[in-house]
Parts: C-alpha cells; structure tokens; sequence
C-alpha cells in the first residue's frame, strides 16, 4: 500500500499502462509537487509520474530536509528524510509494480534524490540529477551497476559549483553507475537546452523501455530506393536500406541500429527479414551493405537471394 507521509500529485501518460515506467519527480526549494508533473509526462507519456511535495519549510519554501545555510546540511535531519522518501519511493513501486523506476530531481529534488540512491542504489533503474550539490561521500559499499545517471549542471552554478558536480560524477561511477554529465553555459537556472538535453534523455529511455519485442519491421519503398525499418515511439529508428538495380534485384547499402537499441538482435532480425522477403517476392540481392555481407558468410544457406554478378567477396 502506498502511504500519506508526503502529499503528492500524480499523473498517467496518454501511453500509460499498469506494469509501465514509473517517475518520481522531485522539486527544487520553493517549488512543489506540480514542478515538473506535466513536463515529465509529456517527456515520456508512457509512464505514470508520481511528484511528492518536501515537508520542510525553509521561510515558506517547500524543501526535502533542512540546511543551516547555503550549501550547509543538517545531516542528521538528511539522513532521516532519506528513509522517509525511501520508504514513500517503495511503497509506491510496490503499489504500481512498474518494469522501470525512473528519478528526476531538481537542486534540493536532485540532493534528496542522490541521497536515496546513495542509501539505496538499486531502487531506480535510471536517475536524472539537475543540479545536484552533493557534500557527503557517496557510498561506495553499495553496488549501482544497474544505474543510468544524467547530470546537468550550469558552468557558472554559483550555488552547485561545477567541481562539486564533477566529484558527484566521479564518486557515482566509482559506485557502478552509468554517467553522463551535460553542461551550460550559465548558472542556476533551468534553460531551453538543458530541457531539451533531459526530453533527449527520456526519448533514449522510452525506445529502451519498449525495446524491439514489440516493434513491428516496417517497409518504405518508392521504386527507386527503400528500407525495412522499426521505429520506437521515441523516433528512435534501426533500418536496413537499399536500392534498385537491374529488374528484380536490390543493393543492399546499409544496415543501422541506434545505441539505445545496441544488444537487442534488431539488426539480426532486420536480416532475417530482408532474407524471408526477397525470397517471398523472387527478387536477389547485391549485399553492398558489410554487415549483410557478414551474415551471408555466417548463412551459407541464404546464399540462393544473392545476384549471380554479386561481389565474389560474399560467398
């Protein structure tokens, strides 16, 4: 069951359905639970957003634990607050049972953030820590393998030093975690391109989460060129191209599958594909493409598509 110790706001993507990607989203001082409630359904409208709001007031300022002053933690009061929003973050996960928890967190957000994963690292799957000022010493102790982190901080933060952001970047990966720091020019403040950095991020994460189980090989062809192809709701595309030549047979140029989808078989299905269709239609093939070329040395059985004047390297 999930608990009432924080209020909180949530909201399911137009995409979302139960067992989908979790988001915790998590405001910076001053803010509250609607902060980056939209933003981060419409960053990935698969996933339900679940935004808590920081019961410590700072002079009317929402936060997520106290400081004594700029930079200055109350640390007892951190480490309490951390089990607090563990245990909000956990009862949450049990009640959704989502396949993907996801962090996003913003200056106080991303510190409360970092000190859950620091306690707890393996209770998200991937975070997003906007400048962060991290003071503690992560724990290397507890393992964070199966960590993805993006840091974005500003060059000119003069309340998140970039130093400070850079140990925090170090101290993560010497903890397992996957990371990748962005930067921009200025300071505190969130700008376009550093939301565009995050919406990036999200769009790698949602082609990640959908995976290629679910993705439908598709074909474009105008006579003249074409492609077999599958496009995650991210834009995130793999494809095998080619081109006409002579009457019935295609020049198989180049085969391409993003890093989001790296380990998944695309490029072997997209192969195998290919292969069934030309079959199917009658058609040969001249494997210009290395990687098609690899695959019929490995499939010396495929070799009836291949065009009688094909490259004697492929044989």
């Amino acid at each position: 069951m999930t608990n009432s110790e924080y209020t909180f706001a949530t909201k399911e993507g137009p995409l979302y359905k139960k067992g989908g990607p979790v988001i915790f989203a998590f405001h910076g001082t001053g803010g509250d639970e609607h902060q980056f409630l939209d933003a981060a359904s419409q960053m990935m409208p698969e996933a339900k957003v679940i935004a808590p709001r920081g019961d410590v007031s700072e002079m009317g300022a929402a936060r997520f634990f106290k400081r004594t002053g700029e930079g200055q933690y109350d640390f007892d009061d951190l480490w309490k607050r951390t089990e607090a929003v563990t245990r909000f973050v956990s009862n949450h996960v049990e009640a959704s049972e989502p396949g993907t928890v996801i962090g996003l967190g913003y200056s106080n957000g991303a510190n409360i953030l970092a000190a859950v994963i620091d306690r707890s690292p393996n209770l998200f799957q991937h975070a997003a820590l906007m400048h962060p000022l991290v003071t503690w010493d992560i724990d290397k102790a507890a393992n964070a393998g199966t960590l993805d982190v993006l840091i974005t901080a500003g060059a000119r933060d003069p309340i998140c030093p970039p130093d400070m952001t850079g140990k925090l970047a170090d101290m993560l990966e010497d903890k397992g975690a996957s990371v990748r720091t962005w930067w921009h020019r200025g300071g505190h403040e969130v700008p376009a391109d550093e939301m565009a950095e995050i919406q990036k991020w999200f769009g790698e994460l949602r082609a990640k989460v959908q995976g290629s189980g679910e993705l439908p090989i598709q074909r474009e062809d105008d006579g003249k060129k074409g492609r077999w192809f599958m496009r995650a709701a991210s834009g995130h595309e793999a494809e095998m191209s080619y081109t006409w030549g002579k009457p019935g047979c295609i020049i198989i140029d180049h085969t391409g599958v993003p890093d989001v989808f790296k380990g998944q078989g695309l490029a072997k299905k997209l192969y195998r594909h290919m292969v069934d269709t030309v079959r199917a239609e009658g058609t040969t093939i001249v494997p210009l493409c290395p990687f098609v070329a690899s695959m019929l040395k490995r499939y010396p059985e495929d070799h009836d598509i291949v065009d009688d004047h094909a490259p004697a390297r492929v044989g």
